[in-house]
């Protein structure tokens, strides 16, 4: 599979996972940006760049902190960001904008900022290290990066489940998944010295929750990046696949619920 086959595997199942990506079972995401933004030192005039916004969560979380400055998000999926502009235009927020662009082919013409942010996005660009020597002059002196990801663990067991029922109906399945590249405090530190930043400050942050339901487990398969699984089986073997993986994830079911782990990475670094 070459890049432009991979961009468009993802731009489509991120296009179709946006509708479901603010449902109460994926907050996790609301986790992170939330816990993205605190980790900023912000004086609130800063201009500030979000890559890989999705539906705007970091964006939005950065955006309420600057009483003067601006947020921009870009994104490779229409279908979130049209869900990012309901959300900043729903509470009022004029200092964001979010445009529909390839991060591997920005334009941001003569454009500077005080700050990049990238929530768990990062990981997904296949040259990671090259993309970050793109985007590091575009920050200003004394500004920042920061990034999320998920640590190795997360979602286990419920995630191992899914991908091996996925692999038991054929999928084609990925020799190793795109978060496990920024799975560990160790490989953010790697990434980030290799490209010559230093004083690398990564925090790991609990948020996990029990699931009420399989039907919540469910929407994380249908609105994440499993979705490109998902895709690939008929409307039959989905609804057959659906109904063997409902009793394997009830068996992990404790007295709270179906426990869902997720441990997250956030690295900040000055510029």
């Amino acid at each position: 599979m070459n890049t432009s086959q991979l961009k468009n595997i993802i731009e489509k199942s991120f296009n179709e996972a946006s509708a479901g990506f603010d449902l109460p079972a994926l907050r996790f995401f609301d986790h992170g940006a939330s816990y993205l933004a605190k980790s900023l030192t912000l004086k609130g005039n800063e201009k500030i760049l979000d890559l890989a916004t999705g539906t705007g969560k970091v964006a939005l979380e950065v955006a309420k902190r600057l009483d003067n400055g601006s947020v921009l998000g870009i994104d490779i999926s229409k279908g979130m960001l049209d869900q990012a502009r309901l959300k900043a235009n729903k509470i009022g927020l004029k200092n964001i904008q979010f445009e529909c662009q390839d991060v591997e082919n920005l334009n941001l013409q003569d454009a500077f900022f005080d700050g990049i942010c990238c929530g768990f996005g990062v990981h997904f660009w296949e040259d990671m290290e090259a993309m970050l020597k793109s985007f590091l002059p575009k920050i200003k002196s004394g500004g920042f990066f920061a990034m999320t990801s998920f640590a190795i663990g997360s979602f286990e067991p419920q995630a191992s489940l899914c991908l091996e029922r996925f692999r038991q109906y054929g999928v084609k399945l990925p020799d190793s998944y795109t978060w496990e590249r920024l799975g560990s405090a160790q490989q953010h530190l790697d990434l980030l010295n290799a490209v010559g930043l230093k004083d690398i400050q990564t925090q790991s942050y609990s948020a996990g929750y029990p699931l009420k339901s399989f039907n919540e487990w469910w929407d994380i398969i249908c609105y994440t990046g499993f979705r490109s699984f998902l895709n690939q089986l008929s409307p039959d073997q989905v609804q057959t696949y659906r109904q063997e993986h409902l009793s394997e994830i009830e068996a992990t079911r404790n007295e709270q619920g179906i426990p869902l782990k997720v441990e997250i990475l956030c690295s900040v670094v000055k510029v």
